[in-house]
């Protein structure tokens, strides 16, 4: 259980800098105000963690493992929508396009995948 709650922590670090990179480095991305980037991380890392084992596994079978490599951004991107709808009648999580929305969930993604070497797959290994 303690393993549990420190990975979940490390990932909600990581996604709240990969959210304030995302707002550094795209200018369709906004987080106002800023003390709400740690809510909006936070909530992403929820989906993330609670949801991601459940969805993975549905979906990798609905395509039969087809697309097993893109799946992982096809997921975080439907989190990125959801945590988007989560804040949107507040307007602190805006991103504005289908670029910056796919760009967005691509870094997301890409922070996922050395999550889950990192506290994953090496720790099972080692």
């Amino acid at each position: 259980m303690q393993w549990l709650l420190i990975k979940i922590a490390i990932r909600l670090v990581a996604f709240t800098l990969v959210f304030w990179f995302a707002t550094r480095k795209n200018p369709k991305i906004k987080i106002e105000p800023r003390w709400s980037l740690p809510l909006v991380a936070g909530m992403f890392a929820v989906f993330n963690v609670g949801l991601y084992w459940l969805l993975g596994p549905v979906l990798n079978l609905a395509t039969f493992n087809v697309a097993r490599y893109a799946m992982p951004l096809v997921i975080n991107l439907l989190f990125l929508i959801a945590t988007v709808r989560v804040f949107q009648k507040k307007k602190w999580l805006q991103v504005d396009g289908v670029r910056a929305t796919l760009w967005l969930a691509a870094v997301l993604t890409l922070a996922h995948g050395v999550l889950y070497v990192a506290l994953d797959y090496l720790p099972g290994k080692v």
